[in-house]
């Protein structure tokens, strides 16, 4: 992964959630939107350096904060911009997701296969995830 900028504000209508997230549902942002019409964001998104098919952002952590942050009301979001495979998108997801307790065994069972569908193995999926083989 290459970080290549820190703490930019990109609008919010110009970033989309990443397709592959395993996390297919973001669930009830209600709260979390209060707390940050209230508080404001506390963490940058991370989103992809290269823009997608339709020239716009893409998220590869924050996909509740970006929901949440349009129920909110707000125009932009503080971000951070990297670079990444495929692979490593997929990966990251996984593992964001993987801290989350509501993350259902289906949405794991589904991010582990698109990681053996990238060419990682079993022993590489578990150093990463933390799961055993």
């Amino acid at each position: 992964m290459t970080i290549t900028k820190r703490n930019i504000m990109v609008p919010v209508d110009q970033i989309e959630p990443h397709p592959d997230n395993p996390r297919k549902d973001v669930g009830d942002v209600t709260e979390l939107a209060e707390s940050i019409k209230k508080n404001g964001i506390f963490q940058n998104l991370t989103i992809l350096r290269t823009p997608n098919e339709n020239g716009k952002s893409t998220v590869i952590i924050g996909h509740r904060r970006l929901a949440a942050a349009k129920l909110a009301g707000l125009k932009e979001v503080p971000c951070m911009v990297v670079e990444m495979d495929k692979k490593e998108q997929i990966a990251t997801m996984l593992l964001e997701n993987m801290q989350r307790a509501d993350l259902t065994i289906y949405e794991q069972a589904q991010g582990f296969q698109m990681m053996l569908d990238l060419g990682e193995t079993k022993s590489e999926i578990a150093e990463k995830t933390g799961f055993s083989e």
